[in-house]
C-alpha cells in the first residue's frame, strides 16, 4: 500500500470482507429488535426496560457506527466511487428508518417517574446518568412519532442531498492555475505559498472555481438553513444558535461573555494586522490573498517524513501517552496525505472507539501550515482515545469542546518551535501562530456573524450567490475592519467552509473560537503548573462527554461565565502581539 494514505483494514478489509457483510446483515436483523421492543417497553417493569432499552441501542450505535463511518472514510477519499456511494445509500436509509424506532425508545427514557432510583439500582445506569437526564431534558423538543419519522425520511432528499451536491462539485471542480489543471484543493493550498504572485494568482483562480458552481451551492445553502430553522422551531427551540447550545450543553451566558470579551479586543488585531501590512508593503490593510503570508523566511522543509518526526519530538516533552498514540497513528497508517481530484478537501479525524483507533484525512502541501493541521487532527484522536473505553452511549463529546485537545496540540508545536528558532525563523513561526489566531478569532467570528444573517434573512427571501456574496463581504468589513483591504476581500467563504452545508449542525463555528481561547488558557496553566496539570488536562478531557461544557471547564478551576477568564486568554495573545512587532522592528 501507499506509504501515505491511510489503511481502513481494521475496520473492514473491503465490502466483501465476511465481516462487513456479516455487519451489515446484523444491522439489516436490528429491525426487528428495535421494532419488537417499542412495542413491549410499556409492559416491561421500569428499570428493566431502561436496560434493556440502553443495551439496544448500544446495539444499533456500535454496528451503525463502524458501517457508516467505514463508507463515509472510503467516499471521503474517492468522492466518484461508486460501490461506496451505493452502499452508503443502503445504510443511510437504513439508519434514516430506525431514527423513528431510536426516537420512541429515547421518548421512553425520558418519561421514566422514578429513574433516579434507576440508576442507583444499576452500575450500568449510573453510568449513563448524564444521557438519561439529558433525555429528559431534551423531551420537550421531540415531535409526534409520524412528525418524527417524516422529517427522517425527507432529510436523505433534502438536507442531506444538498451536503452530498455540495461535497461532489467542490471535489470535483477544477480550474487552470499557473499553466496547470488543478482542483480546487491543490488551488487553495497554495495561499501558503512563499511568492507573493503565487499566492495573488491562486486566490484569483479559486475565485474563479467558485463562479463556476455558485450557483446551485447557494440553492444548497437556502434550503439547508431554511430547513434548520424550520425544524428548530418546530421542536420549539427559539432558534438554531438555541439549538446548538442546548445540543453542546452549554449555556448562553458563557458565549455571550466569550464574544463580549473578543468584541473588547478585536482593535488589537485590527491593529496588528494593519501593522502587518505595512510591513508587507501594503498601505489599505491586509488583501485576503495575504492573510495567510508571514513575515520573515522558514529555512525547514516540510516533507510528511519531517513532519511526523517534529510532531513526534515535540510531543514526547509533552507527555508520554499522547507521543505513543501519535507512533501508533504513524506506524498503523491512521493519516491519509496526498491531496487529487476526487478527494474531498480540508482535514478532519474521526475516532473509531470499536477499534480503538482514529483516523485522519490532510490535503498535505508541503507547509508548516499542514505540519500544525496533522497536530491539530492528532489531538481530536487524543481526546478520542481518552473517551473510548467509555460506555457507547458515552463517547460523544460536544461542540465547543471538541476544539480543545485539538487547539491545544497546536499550542504545543508553536511554543516548541519558537522555542527552538533563531531570530529569523522566530519571526516566522510568531507570526504563523498568530495568522492562525487571527483566522480563529477575526474570522470565526466573521462566518458566526454571517450565519446570523443567513438565518435572519432566509425565511423572508431566497439569496442568489450574489446575496451571500454581499452579506459575507458585509460580515467580513464589521469584524476585519480596517485590518483588511476592502478592495481585496473574499466574497465566497460561505462556500469555502463545508460547516454551513452539515444538515443536522447550525452554527459550526463559534466552537472554533471557543477552542483557540479555552484551549489557550488551558496552555497557560500547563506553562505554570508544568507536569501537575497533565492529569487535570486528561480528567477534564475525559469527563466531556459526560458533563456540561462549564462542568468541565470547573474541572480545571475555570468559571466560563467570568470574562476574566476570556480576557487573560486574549491578554495573551496580545502579548504575543508585541513580541512579534518588536522582532519584526529589529529584523526590517
Amino acid at each position: 500500500m501507499n506509504r501515505y494514505e491511510w489503511s481502513l483494514d481494521a475496520l473492514y478489509k473491503g465490502y466483501d470482507d465476511p465481516a462487513f457483510q456479516n455487519d451489515l446483515k446484523q444491522y439489516h436483523d436490528l429491525h426487528d429488535e428495535l421494532s419488537a421492543l417499542t412495542e413491549e417497553m410499556n409492559t416491561l417493569e421500569e428499570c428493566c426496560a431502561v436496560k434493556e432499552i440502553l443495551q439496544l441501542l448500544e446495539k444499533e450505535y456500535d454496528l451503525s457506527g463502524r458501517l457508516h463511518m467505514y463508507t463515509i472514510l472510503r467516499q471521503s477519499v474517492d468522492t466518484n466511487d461508486k460501490q461506496t456511494l451505493q452502499y452508503l445509500n443502503i445504510i443511510n436509509s437504513r439508519i434514516s428508518s430506525y431514527s423513528v424506532y431510536c426516537s420512541q425508545l429515547k421518548d421512553y427514557l425520558a418519561h421514566i417517574k422514578h429513574m433516579d432510583s434507576c440508576i442507583q439500582q444499576d452500575e450500568m445506569l449510573k453510568e449513563y446518568s448524564f444521557l438519561l437526564f439529558t433525555l429528559k431534558d431534551k423531551a420537550s423538543h421531540s415531535l409526534c412519532k409520524e412528525e418524527e419519522a417524516l422529517l427522517a425520511k425527507l432529510s436523505q432528499t433534502s438536507t442531506a442531498a444538498f451536503r452530498d451536491m455540495y461535497y461532489h462539485l467542490t471535489a470535483n471542480v477544477s480550474v487552470e492555475c499557473l499553466g496547470q489543471t488543478m482542483t480546487l484543493t491543490q488551488v487553495k493550498n497554495l495561499c501558503h505559498s512563499t511568492s507573493r504572485d503565487v499566492r495573488k494568482e491562486a486566490f484569483l483562480c479559486e475565485m474563479k472555481a467558485y463562479e463556476s458552481i455558485k450557483e446551485p451551492l447557494a440553492f444548497s445553502i437556502n434550503n439547508i438553513k431554511r430547513q434548520q430553522l424550520m425544524e428548530a422551531r418546530m421542536r420549539g427551540y427559539e432558534d438554531p444558535l438555541d439549538k446548538m447550545l442546548q445540543d453542546s450543553f452549554m449555556k448562553k451566558g458563557t458565549l455571550n461573555t466569550m464574544y463580549v470579551a473578543v468584541d473588547k479586543y478585536l482593535p488589537r488585531f485590527h491593529e496588528y494586522l494593519r501593522t502587518k501590512a505595512k510591513l508587507l508593503g501594503y498601505d489599505n490593510g491586509l488583501p485576503w490573498y495575504e492573510i495567510y503570508a508571514s513575515l520573515g523566511t522558514c529555512d525547514m522543509s516540510f516533507t510528511i517524513e519531517d513532519c511526523e518526526a517534529y510532531i513526534q519530538l515535540h510531543f514526547r516533552n509533552f507527555s508520554t501517552d499522547l507521543y505513543d498514540m501519535t507512533k501508533q497513528a504513524i506506524d498503523e497508517h491512521w493519516i491519509d496525505y496526498p491531496s487529487h481530484t476526487g478527494k474531498q478537501s480540508g482535514a478532519f479525524c474521526e475516532n473509531l472507539a470499536w477499534i480503538k483507533q482514529s483516523r485522519i484525512i490532510t490535503n498535505y502541501g508541503n507547509t508548516l501550515s499542514d505540519v500544525i493541521t496533522v497536530a491539530h487532527e492528532l489531538g481530536h484522536a487524543y481526546h478520542g482515545m481518552l473517551v473510548e473505553n467509555e460506555r457507547p452511549l458515552n463517547r460523544e463529546y460536544c461542540m465547543p469542546l471538541a476544539e480543545t485537545a485539538s487547539t491545544f496540540n497546536e499550542n504545543i508545536m508553536y511554543r516548541a518551535l519558537i522555542n527552538d528558532a533563531d531570530r529569523e525563523n522566530k519571526l516566522f513561526l510568531i507570526d504563523t501562530q498568530l495568522s492562525a489566531l487571527c483566522q480563529n478569532i477575526c474570522d470565526i467570528t466573521t462566518r458566526y456573524t454571517f450565519e446570523k444573517s443567513v438565518f435572519e434573512q432566509c425565511e423572508e427571501r431566497f439569496m442568489f450567490a450574489s446575496d451571500l456574496m454581499q452579506l459575507m463581504l458585509e460580515a467580513e468589513k464589521k469584524c476585519f475592519k480596517d485590518g483588511l483591504d476592502p478592495n481585496w476581500l473574499h466574497p465566497y467563504r460561505w462556500i469555502t467552509k463545508v460547516h454551513y452545508y452539515i444538515p443536522d449542525i447550525a452554527f459550526y463555528n463559534f466552537p472554533y473560537t471557543f477552542g483557540a481561547l479555552f484551549s489557550r488558557g488551558l496552555y497557560a496553566m500547563y506553562e505554570k503548573e508544568g507536569e501537575a496539570f497533565l492529569p487535570k488536562y486528561r480528567a477534564l478531557l475525559k469527563a466531556s462527554t459526560t458533563h456540561t461544557v462549564e462542568e468541565t471547564a470547573a474541572i480545571a478551576g475555570i468559571d466560563l461565565e467570568d470574562a476574566a477568564f476570556w480576557e487573560a486568554s486574549l491578554e495573551s495573545i496580545i502579548r504575543q502581539m508585541d513580541e512579534f512587532l518588536i522582532l519584526a522592528k529589529e529584523t526590517a
